[in-house]
């Protein structure tokens, strides 16, 4: 994973594997390997300013798990009140205009895919074909 280059200001408390073990087993769904290594380094967080302004997404931050006022697996839930079809869909991460950007955790999907979901349009977007090549995206200055 390219994560070497990439830094993170304002991450949460560090997480557990056991932590991310029980996570999983309140989503029923297993975390791509990249994904856990990626929430042991950093519980959520934001690019540096300098970072930030020369994205080519219009990435905010990642949402972290366990702690803070929203945490992903609350997220999680709460998206799934709403939009049942998202069920499998990881919100991992934010952008700028408050869209989440989610990781496929099925299967019998596109696994490990990220796609962006559009609130105003209520529609997922492809991003990339990786959790990898989302964080290569991230990590390019």
């Amino acid at each position: 994973m390219s994560e070497g280059s990439l830094m993170l200001e304002e991450c949460q408390t560090s997480l557990t594997e056991k932590d991310l073990d029980r996570v999983e087993l309140q989503l029923g769904y297993r975390l791509p390997a990249p994904v856990r290594a990626h929430y042991l380094r950093f519980n959520g967080g934001y690019l540096p300013e300098e970072q930030m302004e020369r994205q080519r997404i219009a990435f905010g931050g990642f949402n972290p798990i366990r702690y803070g006022t929203l945490p992903a697996e609350q997220l999680y839930r709460d998206l799934l009140e709403s939009f049942p079809e998202l069920a499998g869909w990881f919100p991992f991460a934010y952008d700028q205009g408050g869209n989440c950007f989610l990781i496929d955790l099925d299967e019998k999907r596109s696994l490990g895919s990220i796609r962006v979901w559009l609130m105003d349009g209520e529609e997922l977007a492809e991003v990339t074909d990786s959790f990898d090549e989302f964080i290569t995206i991230l990590s390019q200055v």
